[in-house]
């Protein structure tokens, strides 16, 4: 790696970190975790019941909180769960069922449009025709398609664990010195691929203009390495019980607000940072049909 392309990467972070902070990004994330807290039992409902259509129920929600309480924390996982439980104890007839349905679908696509609207605002992207019934309809359809690639990652997370769990015993039994490291480093790079794939997924589909999916990689590689290390972090700073003497009860549900809030300055970081990388690089992002870019300027 020249020097010349470690000096490209320093000024485009550079760059990025400037981005955001012209963008308020307290308030991004704030309106972002403030929604999240709301949309991810939803979220999580709508991937169980899809994919339960194809595997066992009770086997992927276990996998999925498994998961959950792996990255937030046991209690703040089984916060959602209990919220969970309250939505399944409404949808006790058909009518109730549907309305609740649609209700879930309402919540869940409405943080993703909250998500797209703080990514136009930071790659200074503005509609240019005003939102009809029927794009808005197609507008969550979409947010649904995303959600259901969120699904698919998470399958593939699953089948990766199972060769993991195959080769970590043959390792076991051939080099058993080697095995522990073997499964940290494993652990890490499955994440990171999976996390990696989700954000490029987001930043390629969600805004209004549409990155080279070089760009788009490049700065989902960077928020996946920044979300992975966060991650790691937070889980020792705030699971040492402090949060519990001063929240009592309601611990578990603002450590969730935390690293939610956490997550979404960092993502927002990386969608500032892919679009710096695009003008660095010289691939301009293409903006849709019905969008255009803008640029800030001082007003004497």
């Amino acid at each position: 790696m020249s020097g010349t392309y470690l000096k490209g990467i320093v000024y485009t972070l550079k760059a990025a970190f400037r981005l955001l902070q012209i963008n308020d990004p307290l308030r991004l994330a704030g309106a972002t975790a403030f929604f999240a807290s709301f949309a991810l039992p939803p979220i999580l409902l709508i991937l169980i019941q899809v994919m339960g259509l194809l595997f066992d129920r009770k086997s992927i929600g276990k996998q999925l909180f498994l998961r959950l309480g792996d990255i937030v924390g046991k209690e703040s996982a089984q916060q959602v769960i209990i919220t969970l439980r309250g939505f399944r104890g409404l949808a006790q007839t058909w009518p109730v069922a549907i309305v609740l349905f649609i209700f879930l679908l309402f919540v869940s696509t409405t943080l993703l449009k909250v998500i797209k609207s703080s990514l136009n605002q930071l790659w200074m992207i503005r509609i240019t025709e005003k939102e009809n019934f029927l794009q808005s309809i197609l507008g969550r359809l979409r947010s649904l398609i995303v959600i259901g690639a969120a699904g698919i990652l998470f399958l593939a997370g699953l089948m990766a664990e199972s060769a993991h769990a195959f080769l970590g015993n043959y390792i076991q039994d051939l080099y058993p010195g080697v095995a522990f490291v073997f499964n940290g480093v494993f652990t890490q790079l499955v994440s990171l691929i999976i996390v990696t794939a989700w954000f490029a997924v987001l930043f390629r589909y969600l805004p209004d203009a549409r990155p080279d999916w070089k760009v788009a990689f490049a700065g989902a590689l960077l928020t996946g390495v920044l979300f992975n290390i966060g991650k790691l972090l937070l889980r020792r700073l705030l699971s040492g019980g402090n949060l519990g003497l001063l929240y009592g009860a309601s611990a578990s549900a603002v450590l969730l607000m935390l690293f939610i809030f956490y997550s979404a300055i960092i993502f927002y970081y990386g969608a500032a940072f892919t679009k710096t990388w695009s003008e660095y690089k010289k691939r301009p992002m293409q903006p849709l049909r019905k969008a255009t870019f803008y640029e800030l300027a001082d007003v004497e």
